[in-house]
């Protein structure tokens, strides 16, 4: 029999449905590249060079983080910070100094004054993904999780066996989720095998949650993997190959 998914997966989803975040950079090829890489995260972004322009916003609409840098135009950013905390509408709303700054007397003060997070930039993608999942998210997602088309064998079977390769179609650190015709039962452990561009990745996984056709979130057939067994010299090389994805042509805003 295969499960379907359960209330509380249904609640997690629902938790993760697209954020709108509010970034504020002086620098417009910072900017463009911090909006870029967020929506490929997953995100809806405001961009402004502006405090102010952040603050007539949220009069109007709450973002679920703001992502500020220190050094604006007009007002700073810990100027911003301070605003939004003395406001009882937006004082709730995560604020993420994002500087270059390497000051630790720059990050103490934005940690005390409220801060959820201080980071230095430009960030790897999965260390800004998980400072603003840790901050915005009742249930933080550690891992980035990457939309991907990748080939992967189940159980070691294959067309060899006269049994089609099956298609990874997302892949975190941590886990991936598999389309199949064939989804096994969930709590289910097998190997699998990972072609990952000109690599070939082998792990032990757990199968979390199985769908049949019409189930789940994207009412395919399918299933998600969480690794039990891993190398860490393979979970380096899958983080690395999300992170060149996640900033394929956005070098130029890392200068």
């Amino acid at each position: 029999m295969v499960e379907t998914i359960t209330r509380d997966s249904e609640q997690l989803i629902a938790e993760r449905k697209k954020r709108l975040l509010i970034v504020v950079d002086g620098d417009a090829s910072r900017l463009y590249y911090t909006s870029i890489l967020l929506q490929r995260l997953g995100y809806n972004v405001y961009t402004t060079k502006l405090a102010e322009d952040a603050l007539e916003v949220m009069s109007i609409t709450l973002p679920s983080l703001v992502l500020t840098d220190e050094t604006l135009p007009a007002m700073s950013g810990l100027e911003l910070m301070n605003r939004m905390k003395q406001n009882s509408e937006t004082r709730e709303v995560p604020v993420i100094c994002y500087t270059l700054s390497t000051d630790p007397s720059e990050e103490g003060k934005c940690l005390r004054d409220g801060g959820a997070a201080f980071l230095s930039k430009p960030a790897e993608p999965d260390v800004l993904f998980a400072a603003i999942q840790k901050a915005a998210e009742i249930t933080p997602r550690r891992y980035i999780r990457l939309s991907v088309c990748l080939s992967v064998i189940v159980n070691n079977e294959s067309a060899a066996d006269g049994l089609p390769i099956d298609c990874l179609t997302a892949l975190s650190e941590n886990g991936m989720y598999v389309s199949t015709l064939n989804p096994r039962m969930a709590g289910a452990e097998m190997p699998f095998t990972i072609f990952l561009q000109k690599y070939v990745i082998r792990v032990v996984g757990t199968v979390l949650h199985s769908y049949k056709s019409g189930e789940g979130p994207l009412r395919t057939p399918g299933m998600g993997i969480k690794f039990t067994q891993i190398k860490p010299e393979d979970q380096a090389m899958i983080r690395a190959f999300i992170n060149r994805q996640l900033m394929q042509d956005l070098a130029g805003g890392m200068e």
